[in-house]
């Protein structure tokens, strides 16, 4: 027991540290101490005086004294109208006391314009308002931040380019509302727009204003003037979990219970499809965007036909200058065919038509004889809006070389294959084995992405540190949800360790690899995105040395295969990273990038421009949804021997041969494919026999009933080999075993039939080395993860 004898000494202990705490730490007490010091300094003073003596006009007395002592605390200069005859003792004083006095002074004018400058701050964060109208809201700060300013900016040079006026251009203005400090979000804004542009973009960002705050406040977000905005962008974090998704759902309950009823479009990134569904329900106003989807898609794509999806990340942003436009058909071409539409528009791709008079379920791509009529809308491929709908009616019908007096015979559809897989190129042709290092959060519906687009026998091994019982969980869930058991074209094989440690990531089977992707995995819900970036780089650049280290046994492994090279795409998110790869040739040479957040910003900035166009292009990336496929076929398919054709020849080509749209193409001596090729007149030289390829738009129907054969030069005898290579006919073959004892999925491949050369690209590497077994691989194919007992 505690001797009571102790109690009050803790008592007084516990006394003496509150009175301190009080006098220090509170504003209170600071000006309690300072009273109390001027008066010690007061009394201080006034005994100095006494001391020295006094002199002929104040003397000793109380009353002298203090008002000497007064007078030279308050007024440094006192102290200079005393005579040069004082005795030395008395100006030694004063001149003391003045300083005591000026700094005294300093202290308390310094507490009194903090006490003021705190007052008026209160004032102005409890009664500011942004005075807007008609502006751009985003609600919250993240890593896509950055690019939808860039996007919303984007479109501010269109307003101004197309002549708007300066009162609207006034009206349109950019204000964020985040919790993070104003000056914060200026410097991170300008320290990005200084290093992209300049002179440009950095000029306009007096358009931006910022306020720190909560977006799920109602007070907030009524000094933002969120009843007066046009659009209210609702932006989730770069997490790829719920939680998100709750946080904007929050905010979306805070803008329903503004006063008033709400004028703006809402526009709020999901993550999870299920919880977008929930968003118009909440707020009538609101439209819930899932943009990963649609992202997944297209790095999907990059890795696997690579032309194809470098098409979809040109149109997913209006920064490229080539994207995707919905124009109300001009009166002048009522009555028109859609088949002569492409010669009337010079610097855009005339892609189709949408008839808005059509239910909902049959509104789909009409490619062909259609006739325009009103209340249809053009599908343009351009650079801009103004080059969109600049058209030109010839006075005389040019004349095009096409293919209608060759011979051409139909065949079965080269896009929907029997077994199901969406076949946008050559590329995809018979079993591939796809490399994933890296498991993200929603790493099945990748998975689900990838079984749609390869042949039945194919592979994909998964490289992680995420434990399997909870790969497990969510392969469980996914394939509750479908109704179904397992994949239906791929095997996954899991495998566990760290993918930047080379010796696990040699146990894969590069050697007979086709494509590797590196995403994004945080290991923290702290981690940011600049983190995950610099691991994914850290791999990609080991993988890449690993691979070129058996460069020379890996060529004689695929000497024979379309595919010379292993495709590697390397997932980014941060904007410091996008603009340190944008100056780092060396970093580039060891693959492609996909800047994720940079991607979902631009589809979402798409639905924000125009909601029909976002509908349009989910529906074209998403196969499942019968609309149409961007594919990529050689070129050889629409020539005879070496030919001279412009891009309207080429055009017509195709449409007549499989009633496709000519997106573009890729020459064997260009990196990337171009869209909307410029001077589509000039007529430009093509090999039958060349690497080059097309990038042609499908309708919805192509997929599913014919394509045409490619053409027969008349009288020409053609050898066997010949005759395939034409034809496009090839022998997907391949034989999957599992290797019992180690566990391990091997694949043996038969050469291929057609040999086609690929163009090396820059960011491509050479898949090197012999197929080595790895005993540390777990194979799990889908029935076999349905055949555990359910995740708890």
């Amino acid at each position: 027991m505690r001797c009571r004898s102790c109690c009050p000494k803790r008592s007084e202990i516990s006394r003496k540290i509150g009175l301190r705490a009080w006098i220090l730490g509170t504003t209170k007490g600071h000006w309690l101490a300072l009273l109390l010091a001027g008066c010690g300094i007061q009394i201080l003073c006034m005994f100095a005086w006494v001391l020295s003596g006094g002199n002929d006009d104040y003397g000793t007395r109380l009353r002298d004294s203090f008002w000497i002592s007064y007078v030279l605390l308050v007024d440094i200069g006192t102290q200079t109208s005393f005579s040069s005859d004082e005795r030395g003792v008395v100006r030694a004083v004063a001149v003391v006391i003045s300083i005591i006095g000026f700094v005294y002074c300093l202290t308390f004018l310094g507490m009194v314009v903090e006490l003021i400058r705190s007052f008026l701050l209160h004032w102005k964060v409890k009664y500011s308002k942004v005075d807007a109208q008609g502006h751009w809201l985003i609600l919250g700060w993240g890593d896509k931040t950055i690019f939808l300013l860039e996007e919303l900016l984007c479109a501010v040079q269109r307003d101004e380019a197309d002549g708007t006026s300066r009162c609207c251009r006034r009206r349109r203005r950019i204000v964020i509302l985040a919790e993070r400090p104003v000056r914060e979000m200026q410097a991170e804004v300008r320290l990005h727009f200084r290093t992209q542009d300049p002179q440009g973009a950095y000029k306009r960002l007096r358009a931006i204003s910022y306020r720190e705050g909560c977006k799920a406040h109602g007070i907030e977000l009524m000094k933002v003037n969120a009843s007066a905005a046009d659009d209210i962008l609702i932006m989730c974090s770069a997490e790829t979990d719920g939680s998100s998704d709750h946080e904007a759902i929050r905010t979306l309950l805070a803008l329903g219970a503004l006063p008033g009823s709400l004028q703006a479009d809402v526009w709020t990134e999901m993550h999870n499809r299920e919880s977008a569904r929930v968003v118009n329900t909440i707020l009538p106003s609101a439209q819930g965007i899932v943009a990963r989807h649609a992202v997944n898609h297209m790095i999907t794509l990059r890795a696997l036909v690579p032309s194809v999806g470098y098409a979809w990340l040109r149109m997913s942003t209006t920064r490229s200058g080539t994207q995707l436009f919905l124009l109300p058909v001009p009166p002048a071409l009522y009555g028109f065919s859609l088949k002569d539409m492409f010669q009337y528009f010079p610097h855009a791709v005339v892609c189709g038509v949408k008839q808005n008079s059509c239910p909902d379920d049959t509104k789909k791509l009409k490619i062909g004889t259609h006739k325009l009529e009103e209340g249809d809308d053009l599908i343009m491929l351009a650079s801009g809006q103004e080059t969109a709908g600049h058209y030109v009616i010839p006075d005389c019908m040019p004349e095009f070389t096409t293919a209608s007096s060759l011979k051409a015979k139909r065949r079965q559809s080269t896009v929907l294959m029997a077994d199901g897989q969406i076949r946008l190129g050559p590329a995809a042709d018979g079993p591939l084995i796809v490399l994933l290092i890296g498991c993200p959060d929603d790493f099945v519906d990748i998975l689900e992405i990838i079984d749609g687009y390869v042949a039945s026998g194919s592979q994909v091994h998964l490289l992680s540190t995420k434990p399997m019982r909870w790969r497990e969980q969510c392969l469980y869930l996914h394939f509750s949800r479908a109704g179904k058991s397992e994949f239906e074209r791929i095997t996954v094989t899991h495998h566990l360790g760290r993918r930047r440690d080379t010796n696990v990531l040699e146990r894969l089977p590069l050697a007979a690899a086709d494509c590797a992707l590196i995403l994004s995995e945080r290991e923290g819900d702290s981690e940011s995105g600049l983190d995950s970036d610099s691991r994914n780089l850290t791999v990609a650049i080991n993988l890449w040395h690993v691979l070129q280290s058996m460069a020379e046994e890996i060529n004689k492994h695929r000497a024979n295969s379309y595919r010379k090279k292993c495709k590697l795409v390397t997932e980014i998110q941060d904007p410091k990273s996008q603009a340190m790869l944008a100056g780092n040739g060396s970093v580039r040479q060891v693959g492609s990038f996909v800047f994720t957040s940079s991607t979902e910003t631009g589809v979402f900035a798409i639905a924000v421009s125009c909601k029909d166009l976002y509908d349009l292009f989910i529906k074209l990336i998403d196969p499942r949804i019968d609309s149409g496929n961007i594919v990529a076929t050689p070129v050889s398919k629409f020539l005879v021997g070496d030919e001279s054709l412009s891009y309207f020849d080429m055009f017509r080509r195709v449409l007549e041969l499989c009633n496709g749209t000519l997106l573009g193409w890729r020459r064997s001596g260009d990196r990337h494919p171009l869209l909307n090729p410029p001077e589509k007149d000039v007529p430009l030289n093509w090999q039958s026999k060349g690497t080059d390829e097309l990038i042609i738009l499908l309708p919805a129907i192509q997929a599913h009933v014919e394509f045409l054969e490619p053409p027969e030069e008349p009288k020409q005898e053609l050898t066997h080999p010949e005759q395939e290579r034409l034809l496009g006919t090839s022998r997907p073959a391949g034989s999957i075993t599992s290797a019992s004892p180690a566990h391990s999925v091997t694949s043996t491949r038969k050469s291929s039939k057609e040999k086609h050369h690929e163009h090396e690209e820059e960011d491509q590497v050479r898949i090197p080395g012999a197929l080595n077994d790895d005993e540390g691989a777990v194979t799990m194919q889908a029935s076999l993860s349905l055949s555990l007992p359910f995740p708890k």
